[in-house]
């Protein structure tokens, strides 16, 4: 299967659940009883992950057992990445040494690296160990990234409080996290240290999905479709590791059930007739995908690739950005990015930076820059849009 797949130009990412075990009567408990897992000064076994049985990922021969797991999904499947379920229960001192073995092996930043940066309660790590938190991301390898849950909420509203909005469905003060999000958290005082790090996101296949958030915040379908078309333009126009959920692009649904790991397969499995029916958001979602490749400025994984986002601007419901799209090593049809969000539902205009511009994006087509118009001056950005243009100099 996976011979296949990257015959046909896809790359194979694996989740792996490395931090519990489902029953405690394993074979790690077999081998080394109470060895492999955490247990509390009370006797019972620590429960991290809201499944039981931790692993104490800190103990070197556990470390070695996932290490070697790694290693050998990588080099007999050729697996071409890991996603690493609830990352937080696990050490930074384990998860640096898996990226720095994939890479000594592969090459940097070959086979990816990334997980959830929390974990369901606390657990009794060992031996002055750090848990792979968010509150440690500077204590991880640039090269290992983790879901971006502030870009997350920032842009849909909060993820386990369905009626809370966020940017583009009608949530107020969202716009410094936005600006944030563009440049992956990165920049002074910030513990990120490159958007390799950040893998930025709105729907994964935890809680709701973007569709069915939407639902509860965005009555109107019409203006949902909006929002969606937004959602989907903001996070693929931010720096970091792009990331979606499959058929988001086609409005997935889950029925509106926002914790679905044991419903049956009719509200789990892919619609595909969605794809036909959704065939405009496809196309749009698809049109975005194809752009990005081409904004060096914004594919940017290096630690100051942040101070590309220049000349921020925001009012309500707003916000605007430059970006230094110049490369050596990828040339680009334009040297400046102009990228405006407006969650207002009303249209406004903006005075565009002097110059003649490209108009790349709007809220009908994502596909502009295959033909774009040309426009100076002063330019109008619809309600619950993004506009994306390019300058092919730099400007005055």
């Amino acid at each position: 299967m996976i011979k296949a797949l990257h015959k046909n130009g896809f790359r194979v990412i694996m989740d792996v659940v490395y931090n519990h075990t489902y029953f405690l009567d394993s074979w790690f408990q077999r081998t080394v009883p109470w060895y492999y897992y955490r247990v509390h000064e009370n006797g019972e076994t620590a429960n991290g992950s809201a499944c039981g049985n931790d692993v104490a990922s800190e103990r070197i021969m556990c470390a070695n057992y996932i290490v070697d797991s790694v290693l050998y999904w990588a080099g007999e499947y050729h697996i071409d990445g890991f996603r690493f379920d609830l990352m937080g229960l696990l050490d930074t001192g384990l998860m640096n040494r898996i990226e720095m073995e994939l890479s000594s092996r592969y090459g940097k930043g070959e086979k990816l690296v990334f997980g959830e940066p929390w974990s369901a309660s606390e657990t009794p790590m060992e031996q002055e160990a750090l848990p792979a938190l968010k509150k440690n991301i500077d204590r991880l390898n640039p090269q290992v990234g983790f879901f971006c849950d502030d870009t997350r909420d920032a842009i849909k509203g909060h993820t386990f409080e369905g009626k809370t909005p966020g940017f583009v469905n009608g949530g107020k003060g969202q716009e410094g996290a936005i600006l944030s999000s563009v440049k992956a958290w990165c920049g002074p005082g910030s513990k990120v240290q490159a958007p390799s790090q950040v893998v930025t996101y709105v729907s994964a296949h935890d809680n709701w999905t973007l569709w069915d958030k939407l639902s509860l915040t965005v009555e109107d379908e019409a203006e949902r479709m909006r929002a969606n078309r937004m959602a989907a333009a903001v996070y693929m126009t931010c720096q970091g590791r792009i990331f979606f959920l499959s058929g988001e692009e086609a409005s997935r649904t889950k029925g509106g059930l926002e914790n679905s790991y044991n419903a049956p397969i009719e509200i789990n499995r892919l619609d595909w007739n969605r794809m036909y029916e959704q065939y405009e958001l496809v196309e749009y979602y698809s049109g975005l995908i194809a752009l990005r490749k081409r904004l060096p400025g914004l594919c940017d994984k290096s630690k100051d690739a942040w101070k590309r986002i220049r000349d921020e601007w925001k009012t309500d419901g707003v916000v605007g950005f430059l970006v230094d799209n110049h490369s050596e090593s990828q040339p680009s049809l334009w040297e400046t990015l102009c990228v405006i969000y407006n969650s207002r539902q009303e249209e406004i205009e903006r005075n565009l930076p002097k110059g003649k511009w490209e108009v790349l994006v709007d809220a009908h087509s994502s596909r502009l820059w295959q033909n774009p118009f040309v426009t100076e001056g002063t330019i109008r950005v619809e309600g619950r849009s993004v506009l994306v243009l390019g300058q092919t100099g730099k400007e005055g």
